[in-house]
């Protein structure tokens, strides 16, 4: 399976993964400090840190929420900030997957895909509770709920097709014509500089051919199981009463918080199938 995966922090961790000969994986943050050097470039203030205001890039950056691991991005409302990966540089196919927590920003390209003149092949909006995919004359959208949402593309130009898949529901298929072109690089943050809140971003991973999913949550502690269980619960109750941020993914309920509400969740699924919502 062909990968490109990078998460908002870029730590080289498991999950290896090849697109033009480079190696990167999906980030976990521990001991290294967040940070967003392993993409290929930076625009505007977005920035890395824990949740709890550190291991953060220098200059002292305010606390990110984050979906998994240790670390998660925010960019800032009111100006254009994102991270760019070059690694695309010319193919016809790409298959995202990231979570995004919306702050209030309004009609905000959260997602972009740019050919090598600068010219866009594709984007991703968010405005309401709405997820739009746009490629060309073609669009498709999805609702999205309060808190973390999963948004998942796939943009096929060759096969001139696409969708977008939101919160692991039903693909909806790109309507109208998709244009052809070669992905040059793809951009991820407050790409168009919308207002009314900040924007948080996590678990970015890209294939070439296949798809990519969600992120097992309500398994606080990482196990590479994916069972839900009393460890979780354990690991939780110690993040929520401001002990060790716990290391897989805390937030059950994807509001944006870890509290109580994840561990009534968490302990009712341990308690029952024990296995991660999807």
């Amino acid at each position: 399976m062909s990968t490109l995966a990078m998460n908002s922090l870029m730590k080289i961790t498991g999950r290896a993964a090849l697109i033009g000969g480079l190696a990167i994986a999906l980030g976990t943050g521990s001991a290294v400090a967040c940070s967003l050097q392993n993409w290929s470039a930076t625009s505007g203030g977005i920035f890395a840190s824990q949740p709890d205001g550190t291991g953060g890039d220098p200059g002292g950056s305010p606390a990110s929420t984050r979906y998994a691991g240790l670390c998660g991005s925010t960019a800032p409302a009111g100006a254009v900030s994102f991270v760019q990966d070059n690694r695309p540089g010319g193919i016809d196919r790409i298959i995202a997957r990231f979570y995004v927590l919306n702050g209030g920003a309004t009609n905000a390209v959260v997602y972009r895909g740019n050919n090598s003149g600068g010219g866009e092949l594709f984007n991703v909006t968010l405005n309401g509770g709405n997820a739009t995919f746009n490629a060309g004359a073609a669009s498709a959208s999805a609702a999205t709920q309060t808190g973390w949402n999963s948004i998942e593309i796939d943009w096929d130009s060759a096969g001139g097709t696409g969708n977008l898949i939101v919160n692991g529901g039903a693909p909806v298929a790109l309507s109208g014509a998709v244009a052809a072109g070669a992905l040059a690089n793809v951009q991820l943050g407050n790409v168009n500089g919308a207002s009314g809140g900040s924007l948080s971003f996590d678990g970015y991973e890209a294939h070439l051919s296949t798809p990519v999913g969600r992120i097992c949550n309500c398994n606080a502690n990482g196990s590479a199981d994916d069972a839900v269980n009393v460890q979780d619960i354990i690991v939780l109750v110690g993040e929520a009463g401001g002990g060790a941020l716990a290391s897989g993914t805390p937030d059950c309920n994807e509001d944006g918080s870890i509290n109580v509400q994840d561990i009534i969740t968490t302990s009712n699924i341990a308690g029952g199938a024990g296995s991660c919502l999807l």
